[in-house]
């Protein structure tokens, strides 16, 4: 009977070992499929792409036909905020313009993710309102196709403008 009864105890050792290792190996190969599958399947931002990518004035060349223009480019910049489901990224921008003009201005800014052949990944378009030598920051957020992030070189925005007036007409050279 002592017989059975320590064999028995030896047998639900090994079972218990055994469960235990099982265990274990599952845990490890649960991790190892996080680690090598999560960037594929976009769980993870490396931190390259969430990092804000800017550009100051001096390193922007911003032209116009327009004498006098009443606004001047101070920085820009986008980054990637988040993944969602694995399909899309959500990104975000910024854009800071100088209003030099002694007037109100309506700002609207199209800010666009372009690739090294200049097509449009993606784009998202911002306003804001800028009062007399002011300066203003305007943000947006757009997403584009996980499949896309990597097609991603470069950015481009187009700026327009309403000035305000509150004495109903609009004076000449508008």
């Amino acid at each position: 009977m002592k017989k059975i009864e320590k064999e028995n105890k030896e047998f639900k050792k090994k079972k218990i070992k055994t469960t235990y290792y099982i265990i274990l190996l599952v845990f490890i190969c649960i991790c190892a499929l996080f680690y090598f599958l999560g960037p594929k399947l976009g769980w993870f931002l490396a931190p390259s792409y969430t990092t804000l990518r800017t550009t100051k004035a001096p390193e922007v060349g911003f032209e116009t036909d327009m004498p006098n223009y009443p606004l001047e480019f101070v920085s820009d910049g986008y980054k990637f905020i988040r993944i969602t489901e694995a399909k899309s990224v959500y990104w975000a921008w910024q854009f800071t313009v100088l209003n030099k003009s002694n007037k109100k201005c309506k700002i609207t800014v199209t800010f666009k993710l372009i690739d090294d052949d200049g097509f449009t990944i993606g784009s998202s378009v911002g306003y804001g309102e800028a009062i007399a030598d002011s300066t203003i920051t305007i943000r947006g957020e757009g997403s584009i196709p996980f499949c896309d992030l990597k097609r991603v070189f470069n950015r481009a925005w187009e700026i327009s403008y309403e000035k305000s007036y509150t004495s109903g007409f609009i004076p000449e050279g508008y």
